[in-house]
């Protein structure tokens, strides 16, 4: 049963039953209301039939019963008023119930409540009639209407008609078969719209999935196009734009594995050669001894701070180290932090000045991941510039109302252009900047970390860079609305 499995399937074969159901109901509901309403208009016409010749038969029975006129007469006469009606059967009731006149040639029998129930019916009713339809000896379905005929206020008769029901209900069968063709007619068009629609929506879905299965297989590069209905159309949108990162995400993968290989390489082979040295004799001399101890200190420590920060990215992507938001002052974690650098600024001759603006708006996010990107920031701009340059620290309002803007300036070397776009990745540095003496090497993990806290915030990160001419690094924070 895979057929019934699609979805293509299920929507063709719901629109099927669902319009068949409500076809039948309609029919069931509107059959039922064109036999009833058959039945009524016969009543009806019987009804008004009946009374007009009742009224005409007041003067010929009083006549019979005073013996100035024959039944045979006012027989000819009924007859000849009801020549139009070929199938109308009547009879005229004594008030006992006895067959005065009978338009056939064998009378009934004296009416009583079995035989005649319409007859009692008018005898005993205020309106002075009774209806009733049931079948004869041959099974052929009858409507009986019995009438009072009075003289004044007196009941002299009762006159019964009877006409077969067949005429009017084979015009009723007749409007339901026109009824049942025309549902049919509908049902055929609606299943058609079903699969019209069916084949519209299950279309992306199939090539949706096909893509999907192409992405399980290894290609991270297939992509669909939109079509279809709107949140078709943006499913397609919303999973293009999924592989798009998520192939984006794997390249950087593959090049991060390399990256962090060298990375954690070259401290390990330092940290083995002085060991080895060590073991070999240089652990005899104390000076070089010592030298080399220290190396092997400061790449363990290198080592220490490139797992941490790893770690720390890490948890920072998976949206572990977020932490309870609170509103914050960013003029007052910028005047902390420029304290605090502002020693080992110069210590390495490099002069550090601050800009701040007042009266900023509050931002909300955690403080301490805020002030870590003041601090990658500013470290990595004292790192890459010279004896005797600057370093800036700038806190201004943003592009728009609702974002604060914090730049670091420096005055060092600069960085390439074929270089910018990439500053942000992990472990990546140009091969133009170097660190200038006496500052430890970092992670290569700094921007990318900054960058994350960023837009985990919901801002921006950005640089802009002029060879021989310094660098600027920005990040836009979204305020309190």
């Amino acid at each position: 049963m895979k057929f019934t499995r699609s979805l293509n399937a299920r929507l063709i074969i719901s629109h099927l039953i669902v319009s068949l159901i409500s076809i039948i109901l309609m029919a069931v509901f509107a059959g039922r209301t064109i036999l009833q309403a058959t039945i009524a208009e016969a009543e009806h016409n019987l009804q008004d039939l009946a009374f007009a010749a009742g009224n005409a038969l007041e003067l010929p029975i009083q006549e019979i019963q005073d013996g100035n006129r024959t039944p045979e007469s006012v027989k000819e006469m009924l007859s000849n008023m009801f020549a139009d009606n070929l199938d109308l059967r009547f009879t005229v009731y004594r008030v006992t119930g006895d067959v005065l006149i009978d338009s056939g040639n064998n009378p009934p029998e004296k009416a009583n409540r079995k035989n005649s129930p319409e007859v009692i019916q008018a005898l005993e009713s205020e309106l002075g009639r009774g209806v009733d339809i049931r079948k004869n000896a041959k099974g052929e379905s009858y409507m009986h209407m019995a009438v009072l005929v009075q003289r004044e206020i007196e009941v002299i008769a009762i006159l019964r008609l009877s006409v077969p029901m067949q005429p009017a209900q084979d015009a009723a069968r007749r409007s339901i078969a026109v009824l049942l063709l025309t549902a049919l007619l509908i049902a055929s068009g609606v299943s058609l719209f079903g699969w019209i629609l069916a084949h519209n929506l299950a279309r992306p879905i199939q090539v949706l999935t096909r893509a999907a299965e192409n992405m399980e297989q290894g290609d991270l590069s297939v992509r669909v196009k939109p079509s279809g209905p709107q949140e078709m159309y943006r499913l397609a949108e919303a999973f293009n734009s999924m592989a798009k990162r998520l192939q984006s995400n794997v390249s950087e993968l593959r090049a991060f594995v390399p990256n962090a290989s060298h990375e954690l390489r070259t401290p390990l082979t330092v940290v083995k050669l002085r060991t080895e040295a060590l073991r070999e004799g240089a652990l005899e001399d104390p000076e070089v001894a010592i030298r080399f101890l220290e190396e092997i200190e400061n790449e363990v420590d290198r080592l220490v701070r490139m797992v941490n920060d790893l770690l720390d990215l890490s948890r920072m992507e998976a949206g572990l180290e977020a932490g309870a938001p609170c509103l914050i002052s960013l003029d007052t974690i910028a005047k902390e932090v420029f304290e605090t650098f502002k020693i080992r600024a110069e210590r390495v001759n490099v002069h550090l000045k601050k800009d701040i603006a007042s009266n900023l708006p509050q931002v909300i996010g955690n403080e301490d991941q805020i002030r870590r990107v003041f601090y990658n920031l500013i470290e990595n701009a004292i790192r890459y510039t010279p004896d005797g340059g600057d370093v800036e620290i700038l806190l201004r309002q943003g592009p728009s109302e609702n974002s604060v803007r914090f730049l670091v300036r420096d005055t060092g070397p600069g960085i390439p252009p074929e270089h910018l776009s990439h500053v942000f990745e992990r472990f990546y540095r140009a091969e133009t900047q170097r660190a200038r003496p006496g500052m430890t090497k970092g992670s290569g993990l700094g921007l990318a970390i900054a960058k994350s806290i960023v837009e985990n915030h919901g801002g921006e990160i950005g640089v802009s860079s002029q060879i021989d001419n310094g660098t600027t690094f920005w990040a836009d924070f979204p305020t309190v609305l």
